[in-house]
């Protein structure tokens, strides 16, 4: 079993994790603390402006649609 110690700052260094690694912890009754690793944030949702073209109203994204998505998307439909 390794030791780890917390500095004066509240830090602990881990071996064998990445930087920038978050963890979630729980404290039991027992004073034994749990490190779960979490998984990294999925990407936020892309951002939609309507314009005009030929007469008709469309969505312009900065990020490319695929085909999948847009069955996705449609399938909620009635």
């Amino acid at each position: 079993m390794k030791t780890l110690t917390v500095d004066d700052y509240q830090r602990v260094r881990l071996p064998d994790v990445e930087p920038r690694t978050k963890f979630a912890y729980e404290k039991d009754a027992h004073g034994r603390i749990t490190l779960t690793k979490l998984e990294p944030a999925q990407g936020r949702p892309a951002k939609v402006r309507f314009v005009k073209r030929n007469g008709r109203t469309v969505g312009v994204t900065d990020r490319p649609i695929s085909l999948q998505a847009i069955k996705e998307a449609l399938a909620e439909f009635p």
